[in-house]
């Protein structure tokens, strides 16, 4: 899917001149990354908040539905059951490719910093969170989209250590720029997040090496590829089960 830069920026513009109704401080009625995100994705707002299948779709438009679901796929089983047999599902899962992390002061809300966070989120992260929907990995109908973004992270000095950082909460994301956009929708999309360097047979171990990642989220997405249908078991080396590409 191609980015559009200039929706994107006209975007960024006019969420930065709107009025947003809030709760108290840390709480709003919708954060601003799903509102760009949602405008983004349809810009005309008469398809935004559709009743549809007995929940409230972010945007439908004919037969297509897109979901924004800016805090990752757990309990999305239920809606995909509704949605799924009568429309193409679209699901957009922002990624943070390059985030800057500012604290807020609750008391005098004051804000300090801004420092550059090493972690960058991509593929794999994508990856992770389809396995809360393991049983609609497959389905045809459905898309996963991920817009790689920079953007601004603003987190409360709320938490249980010294600092008040740790257990902190996340007050507010703001995009400042997207730059990618990874789809996930045919096998080849999938395919794509096996590493070459792999042999025929490899187990999650070597998946594991091979992507850098940490032993949960590794045999996450090999649960995903499985699901999806792109690798099959092959057996197992000692008590290790091996998978090969289809």
């Amino acid at each position: 899917m191609e980015i559009n830069k200039a929706r994107f920026y006209k975007i960024v513009y006019d969420t930065t001149f709107d009025e947003h109704e809030r709760y108290n401080i840390g709480t709003y009625k919708e954060k601003k990354l799903h509102i760009m995100m949602k405008r983004y994705f349809e810009d005309d707002p008469r398809y935004h908040e559709v009743p549809t299948n007995g929940f409230i779709a972010d945007i439908r438009r004919d037969d297509a539905i897109t979901e924004i679901e800016t805090a990752g796929f757990t309990g999305l089983k239920p809606k995909l059951e509704a949605y799924l047999p009568d429309y193409r599902v679209t699901l957009v899962h922002p990624l943070a490719g390059r985030k800057y992390v500012s604290w807020i002061d609750p008391d005098t809300r004051e804000i300090s910093g801004r420092k550059r966070s090493p972690k960058k989120e991509g593929l794999y992260d994508l990856l992770f969170e389809m396995v809360y929907i393991l049983p609609y990995v497959a389905d045809p109908k459905l898309t996963v989209l991920g817009p790689v973004l920079e953007m601004d992270e603003y987190r409360l000095l709320d938490g249980w250590s010294r600092d008040r950082k740790r257990g902190s909460h996340r007050y507010e994301r703001v995009p400042i720029d997207l730059y990618d956009m990874i789809e996930l929708a045919g096998d080849e999309d999938y395919r794509r997040a096996i590493p070459e360097s792999l042999g025929e047979r490899f187990t999650v171990k070597d998946f594991r090496s091979a992507v850098r990642l940490a032993d949960y989220p590794a045999r996450a997405i090999v649960k995903v590829l499985l699901a999806r249908g792109v690798i099959r078991e092959a057996g197992k080396d000692g008590r290790s089960m091996t998978y090969a590409r289809i």
